[in-house]
């Protein structure tokens, strides 16, 4: 076994480091000798997985070695190599092909006949994939493809005894420099968002919350009614909440068929449309925040004028009464007089009468 591989394979089927187009050009510079490949991943597209299962085959001198937890399309990439081994540490899954189906709309009679014959045609295709699938296992496993798409309904792990069972591989090997898989988070999301079960066997916590979180997981993959949670509302997958938001925004039924999702251009627009309304009431809601964020500038501006001036008042406290004067005591109409004013007054009177 040798400790340096030519291609490693450890991400998403079709991401950026699992891809035909890297494979073919490691493939192409060393026609002539043995490649070796290391895969560890959860897989991703079908389509892929085959183009990079075919191009091991025309190679014709493929070693692929599998560490960690592999599933789906990762098992259909390593069909077309010349030899397989696994650690005694992997696991290794086969299944169905899976199609996220939404539904959320209310229909007639002739809409629900409609929607079924869609259903229909995506299981027909589904039925397709699985066949050809089902038929790159029997030939590597030299075993009937009925009972190749019968170990596929059923979509368990596998250990690397069983593995070898069946014949998806040729060797399990026992070298020290591969290390026991562990279950990442990143993983666990992977899993969930794919639909695919957790292996039997994983490293966790007991009564930690990541516990908690791959308990919560396991139950959502389970074959079983689904349980409720505390509050009693069903647990949903991550990617099919998003999913069934993007339905009840476009009010239509959607399907996905192969990892894709195909919209029409109505439901683009109609798409586009509520991006661009969902602008314009945030933009009006920042502009509203703005003025109101103002406004309390103001308030408290003027709040701290006020509080200056009462400050002010405080510190020179008003002149003391006692050192007042009325000025206008005299002008009181009430006020006594003295009796040379009265018969001055009483005098004048008189004159002017006369």
């Amino acid at each position: 076994m040798p400790k340096n591989y030519n291609l490693f394979l450890k991400g998403g089927v079709g991401a950026w480091d699992f891809n035909a187009d890297m494979v073919n050009y490691v493939l192409d510079k060393h026609k002539d000798s043995e490649v070796h490949v290391l895969i560890d991943s959860l897989g991703g597209y079908t389509h892929v997985a085959v183009s990079i299962s075919s191009l091991f085959k025309l190679h014709g001198n493929v070693h692929v070695h599998f560490v960690g937890h592999n599933a789906s399309a990762a098992t259909i990439a390593a069909m077309g190599a010349k030899r397989i081994t696994i650690d005694e540490d992997a696991a290794f899954l086969v299944h169905k092909c899976l199609v996220p189906v939404l539904e959320w709309d209310y229909m007639n009679a002739d809409q629900l006949d409609e929607h079924i014959k869609k259903l229909e045609a995506v299981k027909k295709d589904n039925e397709t994939i699985d066949s050809c699938v089902a038929g790159m296992y029997a030939r590597r496993c030299k075993k009937p493809k009925d009972d190749l798409l019968a170990l596929m309904k059923v979509g368990g792990w596998l250990t690397p005894e069983q593995a070898l069972e069946w014949g998806f591989v040729d060797e399990i090997t026992h070298y020290k420099e591969d290390e026991k898989p562990e279950l990442s988070e990143a993983a666990i999301s992977s899993l969930s968002a794919a639909g695919i079960p957790l292996p039997p066997s994983f490293n966790k916590k007991k009564g930690s919350v990541m516990e908690r979180f791959f308990s919560f997981l396991q139950s959502s993959f389970s074959t079983q009614a689904p349980d409720n949670d505390t509050e009693g509302a069903p647990k949903k997958s991550p990617i099919m909440a998003k999913l069934t938001a993007l339905s009840a925004l476009l009010g239509a039924t959607l399907a996905m068929s192969d990892d894709k999702l195909i919209l029409s251009a109505e439901q683009v627009d109609k798409v586009n449309d509520t991006l661009d309304e969902n602008k314009k009431t945030i933009d009006s809601l920042n502009s509203s925040v703005a003025d109101k964020d103002k406004e309390i500038a103001d308030l408290k501006s003027s709040i701290a004028e006020k509080d200056k001036t009462i400050a002010d008042l405080r510190k020179e406290p008003a002149a003391p009464t006692s050192g007042v004067v009325d000025t206008k005591k005299d002008d009181d109409p009430y006020a006594p007089v003295s009796e040379a004013d009265a018969l001055a007054a009483s005098k004048a009177f008189m004159e002017v009468s006369m």
